[in-house]
């Protein structure tokens, strides 16, 4: 499931884009102003970002270095500012795109399924050529093209901790990307499904010259680690 931060001031074209989204199949988080980006509290990483620009306390061209910079995924630009020099500066600035409202749900809609399916295509995290690869059509994973034969969760977690290297992702956001709930403090299904693939990773790649693993990062999560043995 793909989830997408919306940065748009028109609350009735919010919700109607949020309502849209979500009946087909994405998450979504809806923030009217940048402050209100701001002063969120990050449950889920985003696979895109729509943003505006004209915004009541500041624009999209100033917001958009913030969010390239947590982030790694696109940002595009839902705009009503319709000048060629509007336009050449988002995209020079780092959009993906730049969309011009009023735009049609459905069209919306295209443009977000093929930027993300290139993105996540593209998603890749590498550390001396390619060494780990990840098949997100397959859904499997290569390490020195050595097949990790993961089941569907594992292939989540390893997956989504790459998208994010090389900062570390947290229990909460972890555990709910992949359990699919809140975390309550108390449950300790990641960390036991972590813990099973540290092994397997270990057993599965053990005669090449590099490890793979999972680490903890104290008050912050888990991190993915390629390293010399």
């Amino acid at each position: 499931m793909h989830h997408i931060f919306l940065i748009e001031d028109d609350v009735k074209l919010a919700s109607l884009i949020q309502t849209y989204l979500l009946k087909h199949g994405y998450t979504i988080d809806v923030f009217n102003t940048a402050k209100a980006y701001r002063q969120s509290e990050i449950t889920f990483i985003p696979s895109l970002i729509i943003c505006d620009i004209m915004l009541p306390d500041g624009n999209g061209f100033e917001l958009i270095s913030q969010l390239k910079e947590k982030f790694s995924c696109p940002v595009i630009f839902l705009t009503a500012l319709d000048s060629v020099q509007s336009q050449i500066k988002g995209l020079d600035l780092g959009a993906y795109d730049y969309l011009l409202k009023p735009i049609k749900p459905e069209l919306l809609l295209a443009k977000i399924k093929t930027i993300i399916t290139h993105s996540v295509g593209q998603d890749n995290f590498s550390k001396q050529n390619d060494i780990l690869r990840i098949d997100n059509k397959k859904r499997d994973i290569f390490f020195h093209n050595t097949a990790l034969n993961l089941n569907d969760s594992e292939f989540e977690i390893i997956a989504y901790l790459a998208k994010n290297s090389p900062q570390p992702v947290s229990r909460e956001v972890l555990f709910k990307h992949i359990i699919g709930r809140e975390y309550d403090g108390l449950d300790r299904a990641i960390d036991l499904k972590i813990s099973r693939l540290r092994k397997k990773l270990k057993e599965t790649i053990k005669y090449h010259k590099e490890s793979l693993d999972i680490k903890s990062v104290r008050g912050k999560g888990y991190s993915l680690d390629i390293s010399e043995i």
